[in-house]
């Protein structure tokens, strides 16, 4: 594994990759995919995956051909890091390092000086208002130019703008409605930590404006208090008529938090699994912002909702889950690089795609914690499928909606780590598998067909990172049948990303919005 996980030169000018098969007329837009690719600056190394300091990568499908390009994400953490030749933020897994160039005297008062927040940018890519950000978990956003991959700008939305919120951080997976409103979960720590929804209404836009901030206008809808402290959390879930928010006991320590720098703690340092707590969810009606119902259950832990939507009774919701958070220390790069490919994951549960069912309260109660209701065999989920992550849906037909397929990435056999691409029948419970040896397929991202009438009417798009040998290649999978159309294999290595998105040419392939909400 130790291939996939090294520092990658970035690719900017624009390579022209070698086609095999046939890539549909139709499919006209840009692939932008984001993740960590520098992994040592000078001397000093980051310790975690999630440290690397972040690429953008854009694979520009037009008329049948494409072409590659990659450019490291121009952050802060970036600068100063190639400035001094070293590392120049905390990140996840890794702590700062001492300056070099400070004195003793220096350095010991420096301690006390709260840590500045890394901007390393490097987990997703999102588009507000027309506008393409780089994000992560933190309050930073970077705007950048889609086409040639260079930074914009640079937004902290805790410090610089004027909103009714300070935010200290918020997910890197935002949702959105059919008129065009951006939602998303912040938190907040003055007066105490509290969860915040937010909207980003849409904002007319006409040729020649200048970019406004990401948050303009925003309005928060919801704030609430969690009950245990402030936890880890990367996405959340939207029906029609609510927000349904997880609060795993994987939990973070303020204090520790403050004195990271003092002590040489990394933010992972400063966070720990606490078993006796159960995992809790918050249904918030969207109308009022209300908390309307609170449920307990067995704990997990997640990164990732697939999908949620409503019966006449309850609120459905599929997660990807982990029976804890061990699922942290696999990804350090020690870990992963040490270990072969049918051994990394040894150890260390797979993830499962559960289903859980969360009654629709007749009247608003966020007074009492309940037990979640229990399926025939006891437990309050049902388990759809194992070994699956990285969930991808066809969002505008099926999120929020009764639906049918979800898209994934799982070992192809136990101990292996991420090797294979799933299409998962959440209803038959079936599943369609794309595998080759020595190949690490990204998130899957589907692209809907023109016109499509069905769910899975489209193609699968993936970039894929070879080892061994094997080059780097650009995947288009039939999203019916789930069988390789096509690949364009690019002449350079490529990182091996987290998130990203199809930025489409035409607002046509945005695909079509389901209004429909009977069952499948």
């Amino acid at each position: 594994m130790e291939e996939l996980y090294q520092t990658v030169r970035e690719q900017i000018k624009p390579v022209e990759a070698e086609i095999r098969g046939v890539i549909p007329p139709w499919l006209n837009g840009s692939l932008l995919r984001n993740g960590p690719a520098m992994y040592e600056v000078g001397p000093e190394a980051y310790k975690h995956w999630f440290d690397g300091l972040g690429m953008i990568q854009n694979f520009k499908v037009e008329n049948g051909k494409v072409t590659y390009c990659s450019r490291y994400l121009r952050s802060q953490a970036f600068v100063r890091a190639e400035a001094r030749r070293g590392i120049a933020y905390a990140e996840f897994g890794t702590p700062l390092p001492p300056d070099p160039c400070k004195n003793i005297f220096a350095r010991f008062f420096s301690y006390f000086v709260p840590p500045e927040r890394t901007d390393n940018c490097s987990i997703n890519v999102v588009t507000m208002n027309g506008q393409t950000y780089a994000s992560s978990d933190s309050p930073f956003l970077i705007g950048f130019d889609p086409s040639s991959l260079q930074a914009l700008s640079e937004y902290n939305i805790r410090s610089d703008f004027p909103g009714p919120v300070r935010m200290f951080s918020m997910t890197p997976h935002p949702h959105e409605d059919e008129e065009g409103n951006v939602y998303n979960v912040a938190v907040s720590l003055k007066n105490g930590t509290r969860y915040n929804i937010t909207q980003i209404p849409p904002r007319p836009t006409t040729p020649g404006d200048t970019a406004p901030h990401p948050l303009q206008g925003v309005n928060v809808l919801s704030t609430f208090t969690p009950k245990n402290r402030l936890c880890y959390y990367h996405s959340f879930a939207m029906t029609p008529n609510y927000f349904v928010f997880i609060e795993n006991p994987f939990v973070v320590n303020v204090w520790a938090l403050l004195t990271m720098k003092m002590r040489g703690r990394s933010f992972h340092e400063c966070m720990k699994w606490d078993n006796k707590q159960p995992s809790r969810f918050y249904v918030i009606d969207r109308k009022t912002g209300k908390v309307v119902a609170q449920y307990k259950t067995e704990n997990f832990f997640s990164f990732h909702h697939v999908n949620a939507f409503e019966t006449e009774t309850d609120i459905i919701m599929d997660v990807c889950c982990y029976p804890d958070a061990r699922i942290v220390y696999q990804y350090y790069l020690h870990h992963l690089r040490s270990k072969g490919e049918h051994e990394v994951s040894k150890g260390f549960p797979d993830p499962a795609l559960r289903r859980y069912r969360l009654p629709i309260p007749k009247t608003a109660s966020s007074s009492s914690w309940q037990r979640l209701p229990s399926y025939s065999d006891g437990r309050d989920y049902k388990v759809l499928y194992y070994g699956v992550e990285l969930p991808q849906i066809n969002y505008r037909f099926a999120n929020g909606k009764p639906y049918r397929f979800m898209y994934g990435v799982g070992p192809h056999q136990r101990g292996d780590f991420l090797n294979q691409l799933i299409k998962v029948d959440v209803l038959g419970k079936e599943a369609k598998i794309w595998h080759e040896r020595h190949c690490f397929p990204s998130e899957p991202v589907f692209v809907p067909a023109p016109g499509a009438e069905s769910e899975d009417e489209g193609v699968i798009i993936s970039s894929v990172v070879g080892v061994r040998g094997k080059k780097s290649f650009l995947l288009v999978l039939d999203g019916r049948t789930f069988r390789e159309i096509a690949r364009a294999t690019v002449p350079c290595p490529m990182a091996h990303s987290l998130h990203g998105m199809f930025r489409p040419r035409s607002p046509a392939l945005l695909g079509q919005c389901r209004k429909a909400w009977a069952e499948i």
